[in-house]
């Protein structure tokens, strides 16, 4: 394994353990459990930035995932619009539930999308490949 990977699996690994926290902080937030350890308003300061950096680390190592390029991109942006839409949730701004409804639509539409498009033609450039 070359630095570069070894860069990359460092930040996917920084990237998941961002989530986890970030997960954790929904769960108080949302179902008030662990709200006598935590503040909320503290809860929703941790949810914010975890989930941010999270999902920033991860778009730095986009187009390294196992499938292809159209299914990243698509999770990916679902993705981001739904922590958008948490956001606003939280911060009981208006439209946060259209939000999240739509990221929940791009993320469920990424796994519908055929294979044949998910998956990159590898060694399509190669003329002799007599193995």
């Amino acid at each position: 394994m070359n630095p570069t990977q070894k860069t990359a699996m460092m930040i996917k690994k920084f990237a998941a353990v961002c989530f986890g926290i970030a997960f954790l902080m929904a769960i108080v937030l949302f179902t008030g459990t662990g709200s006598e350890f935590i503040s909320i308003s503290l809860a929703k300061f941790i949810f914010m930035i975890s989930g941010a950096i999270g999902l920033l680390l991860n778009l730095l190592s986009f187009k390294s995932g196992k499938h292809g390029l159209v299914f990243n991109f698509l999770y990916w942006s679902g993705s981001i619009i739904l922590f958008i839409g948490l956001t606003f949730l939280l911060m009981h701004w208006p439209y946060g539930f259209y939000i999240i409804i739509a990221g929940m639509s791009v993320l469920g539409i990424s796994f519908i999308v055929p294979e044949s498009i998910i998956q990159e033609d590898e060694n399509t450039d190669l003329l002799d490949d007599l193995d």
